[in-house]
């Protein structure tokens, strides 16, 4: 094994990985695969915590006691010192939902299972739903320290009683054991195998090994030129890799064995390379810890405020991250490190146990409390409902039901007036399904009875298949094919009065999802193809076909759903609302579609809700102080937005399902 003198390369690993999550966070798009930077860490990690331990149980001084209390020394200052601030400036500008799913994620993150809430409760980790959480960076702590209970224990198994030769072979039979694991989960579920300790557990491995690998003489020149080799490598993955690269699994040996490579070589003499061992980046390596801890929550931060992330924010969240991290070092970090002399338990039970305790208890309070709404006026707890406001009630049996082939039952599936009668069918998507609450209010003015048959990403186009990407791979979502082809069926066999068509339009034209006919190439081509026959099928099935226009989409304007509650909470002012022009530039193409359509079919009736909601500039969020858009969702409408969008267009427009 190695000596314990101070290695300048590793801490400019640890400037390097820090900085590629950091600049990945920010949103700067040519480190598309910052986030490699944890799985670095993991591999410097796995080696140094082996080496310690290595050298403890080989000197018969290991204790569990010991090596835990230098985890809480090494970990739990800068840590509590975060979730503190973190804390007190959330209970300052969350919502009281918020603040409650916030200290759930800190209970978990206390009992060091932060990856845990984050695969249960989050998912993707590159969803636009995690962009929220302040603490989704700590699943990787997380996933450290649940590795750090069994491995001290293995190590004590065949440290000092096999021969150095077989403990490598043992450890790398436990490499390729937990990687072929890894891949298995991350082809079985992605997202939740992203955050997950046994699918991780190879990459710390890695790190392991590389104390018990023979050292090999290297000459100067060629040890220097591997090193330049492996740093290439890294930068390469950072760049290369993105959000659809199937990761972790294989691929993430790329940067693990780069790093583990650097380590290796710096074994023999202090390295010399110049990126690794400048003193900035021994610097930036010092308090890497620190700084990871920081940079997240005050990007989340910046979200809350709704600030861009610009370039003039971009620095601003890099230097504040700096800025914050060297003073938790120097006051926190430091001084904290005489304690590894005092007893094992004092610091055990002082220094995690009790601030342990104490945020569970505090977490336990703001869940029994619903995150004390009384913090804010009442009005914003009545905004705050209409955005939690998922759907209308009937989607729970309506809406994605088991069998794809088969539609719901159409008792429990009423829109509007309960009556023998059944007036109009709708179909679609999520997106029709979101506009249930607006049909039902003029449904019950026209004393009309809808029948829902709606379907998650199912927008009428018969003949035509749906693919979605995963991984840079088109997979199909056979469930589409299959409730069209089960709608032409019904239809060839009932008559409708009205048969109303909506759905989300833009995916199709963006290339957020590919399309097949067996004949046309473009998805354009293929959505026309299918929109007409759609068309067919339905005049022949009704006396009137009806085509709702969609809502805009937030995110291609930056506007979040609770925009206008965040100014009232926050007292900012951040414009709330989507520009027109970018609105109909997304529905371009579908558009000129419809508009050929209206010629085929001159009967067609278009119905916009959006004049309820839009005016020639722009569209608004909100209406009569109700939130349309459901909370963390970018595109569709909230049961109560659905609902007084439809009460305001029947105001203003009178109903359309009466003409």
């Amino acid at each position: 094994m190695m000596n314990f003198s101070y290695r300048a390369d590793i801490d400019g690993l640890r400037a390097i990985a820090v900085l590629l999550v950091i600049f990945n966070h920010v949103g700067l798009s040519f480190f598309s695969g910052g986030y490699i930077g944890v799985d670095i860490f993991f591999v410097i990690s796995g080696y140094l915590i082996t080496l310690i331990l290595t050298h403890d149980i080989q000197c018969k001084r290991f204790s569990i006691a010991r090596f835990y209390k230098k985890r809480v020394v090494r970990l739990a200052p800068a840590y509590f010192t975060v979730l503190s601030v973190v804390s007190i400036i959330a209970w300052q500008v969350m919502l009281p939902g918020d603040l409650t799913q916030y200290f759930d994620s800190v209970m978990y993150a206390t009992l060091l299972m932060a990856n845990i809430y984050m695969r249960n409760e989050v998912g993707d980790y590159f969803s636009q739903d995690a962009e929220g959480i302040p603490l989704l960076h700590l699943w990787s702590l997380g996933v450290e320290e649940q590795f750090y209970i069994f491995w001290p224990l293995l190590l004590l198994l065949f440290v000092g009683k096999v021969s150095r030769k077989y403990t490598w072979a043992i450890i790398t039979t436990l490499i390729v054991t937990l990687l072929f694991y890894a891949q298995h989960t991350l082809m079985q579920n992605a997202e939740k195998a992203y955050y997950s300790m046994p699918v991780r557990a190879f990459e710390l491995l890695i790190g392991a090994l590389i104390g018990f690998l023979p050292q090999l003489k290297i000459p100067e020149k060629l040890r220097q030129s591997l090193v330049w080799g492996s740093l290439i490598t890294l930068f390469a993955t950072a760049v290369y890799f993105n959000q659809q690269t199937p990761f972790p699994g294989a691929m993430a040996l790329i940067p693990c064995l780069a790093t583990a490579f650097i380590i290796y070589l710096g074994q023999c003499s202090p390295s010399s390379n110049v990126l690794l061992s400048n003193r900035l980046s021994t610097w930036i390596g010092r308090i890497s810890y620190p700084l990871y801890l920081w940079h997240w929550p005050i990007i989340v931060l910046f979200g809350i405020y709704m600030q861009p992330l610009n370039v003039e924010n971009q620095v601003v969240v890099v230097l504040l991250s700096i800025l914050l991290a060297f003073l938790t070092y120097q006051l926190i970090e430091k001084p904290s490190k005489r304690f590894v002399m005092a007893a094992n338990y004092k610091v055990i039970i002082i220094g995690f146990l009790l601030p342990a305790l104490s945020f569970i208890a505090i977490a336990k309070t703001v869940n029994i409390n619903q995150g004390f709404p009384d913090r804010f006026p009442h009005s914003v707890y009545l905004k705050q409902e209409a955005l939690n406001s998922f759907a209308h009630i009937i989607r729970n049996k309506c809406m994605d039901i088991e069998d794809p082939k088969a539609l719901p039952q159409q008792d429990d599936c009423v829109l509007g007036k309960r009556k023998t009668a059944i007036d109009f069918l709708l179909i679609g998507d999520s997106h029709a399904n979101a506009y249930s609450a607006m049909l039902d209010v003029w449904a019950k003015d026209a004393n009309l009875r809808g029948y829902d048959v709606t379907q998650s990403s199912t927008f009428y186009l018969p003949g035509v298949r749906r693919f979605e990407s995963n991984f840079n791979r088109w997979e199909e979502l056979s469930e589409f094919k299959l409730r069209n082809d089960a709608i032409t069926a019904h239809l060839a066999k009932t008559h409708y009065r009205t048969i109303i068509l909506a759905g989300s339009y833009v995916p199709y034209f963006d290339g957020e999802v590919k399309l097949q006919d067996g004949v046309h190439h473009s998805n354009a081509e293929i959505f026309k193809t299918g929109f007409m026959k759609a068309l067919r099928i339905a005049s022949q099935s009704s006396d009137q076909v009806i085509l709702l226009n969609d809502v805009p989409r937030l995110d291609r304007d930056g506007v979040p759903a609770d925009c206008n509650l965040r100014n009232e909470i926050l007292h900012t002012h951040a414009p709330c609302s989507i520009s027109r022009k970018n609105y109909e530039t997304q529905l371009l193409q579908f558009n000129r579609i419809v508009a050929e359509a209206k010629r085929q079919y001159p009967d067609l009736k278009i119905i916009d809700p959006t004049k309820a909601m839009c005016d020639q500039q722009a569209c608004k969020i909100m209406i009569n102080h109700v939130p349309l858009y459901r909370n963390k969702d970018s595109n569709h409408i909230n049961n109560q937005g659905s609902r007084e969008l439809g009460a305001e267009y029947l105001k203003q427009f009178g109903n359309p399902l009466k003409d």
